[in-house]
């Protein structure tokens, strides 16, 4: 751990961290998610896919190593990036039509999918070295 934080202290940066991120995503897509998740763009959708990719691993790996969180413990990190996202989503999903005005009903499939994605990929980081 870095600068004497405890394990508690650190799982907080992680959930708020975590948090920070559900809640860009959210702005994010509330404002431009007419142009990242179109049912009738499966190209648009596709790269917005792809690009999430890089982005989630510049958001995450780093955080490993600047507190030395070592591979056995990288899991349970990941899960505190993930959880705040992953319980505030089932209200911004269940509430749609207010979090994303600008997604369809009919995109609103791909984002949930999109962020199951997010999601996995978080949880995949985990596994990578730096």
């Amino acid at each position: 751990m870095k600068a004497g934080l405890t394990i508690r202290q650190r799982n907080g940066l992680f959930l708020l961290w975590g948090f920070f991120l559900w809640l860009m995503a959210t702005v994010i897509f509330h404002f431009f998610g007419a142009w990242l998740i179109d049912a009738e763009k499966q190209m648009k959708t596709a790269i917005t896919f792809i690009i999430s990719a890089p982005v989630i691993y510049v958001c995450t790996v780093p955080l490993y190593g600047m507190f030395n969180i070592v591979p056995s413990e990288r899991f349970r990190s990941a899960a505190f990036l993930a959880l705040p996202g992953m319980l505030l989503d089932i209200l911004s999903l269940a509430f749609h039509n207010f979090a994303f005005p600008a997604i369809s009903d009919e995109s609103t499939t791909l984002l949930a999918a999109w962020l199951l994605w997010a999601y996995s990929l978080i949880l995949l980081t985990a596994m990578f070295k730096r």
